[in-house]
């Protein structure tokens, strides 16, 4: 839990107290999802809070014609269907394992309970939603331009997911087809050889 205690950390910039840190991480559960297996499932009603311990997920959703990724978990990840979450409603997007990931689950009931009970938690909350959504921001910033541009931008930023996620997943997060995905990844092997 070392490990976890440490990603969490990372992901936000407040800082829990060790006992509410203690007291959160006391609070899960580890579940294990092979490679392709559905953490939250379009339509579904898990209102449950997940943090990935290990692996990689994503968070995906339909746009009419097809399945788009729309960002990924590492490690000290909170993956939260806000639909579910929030409203009681179906889940429009899907939380999906891209290769064996572990998360460590915690009720929304006890998720709530601790909210209300520790100020300190409800803090880290507070700065840990803050933190999600400056991530949709910085996506704007750093996964743009071009094809190219997209794909040297994550190579550069998240090498992690190039060498543990499928390339169609990849292919869908930048927006582009596998073959041309296939090309650029063609490209950039033989301009770092040189």
């Amino acid at each position: 839990m070392e490990t976890l205690r440490g990603q969490l950390n990372a992901e936000c910039s407040h800082k829990m107290r060790e006992e509410t840190m203690d007291r959160f991480l006391g609070l899960m559960t580890p579940v294990e999802f092979k490679r392709n297996k559905e953490i939250i499932a379009y339509g579904g009603l898990d209102g449950n809070i997940y943090v990935v311990k290990s692996g990689i997920a994503r968070v995906a959703y339909f746009d009419g014609f097809k399945e788009m990724t729309f960002g990924f978990g590492l490690p000290g990840t909170l993956l939260i269907s806000y639909y579910p979450f929030t409203r009681g409603e179906p889940s429009f997007c899907k939380f999906e394992a891209c290769c064996d990931t572990t998360v460590m689950k915690i009720a929304k009931a006890r998720f709530l309970h601790l909210l209300r009970q520790s100020q300190d938690f409800a803090e880290w909350m507070v700065f840990m939603s803050m933190e999600q959504l400056l991530f949709h921001e910085m996506k704007l910033r750093v996964v743009n331009g071009d094809a190219k541009e997209r794909f040297e931008s994550l190579i550069e930023n998240r090498p992690e997911i190039i060498a543990n996620v499928s390339a169609r997943v990849i292919a869908s997060y930048i927006g582009i087809t596998e073959s041309y995905l296939s090309t650029l990844k063609k490209q950039f092997s033989e301009k770092s050889r040189k």
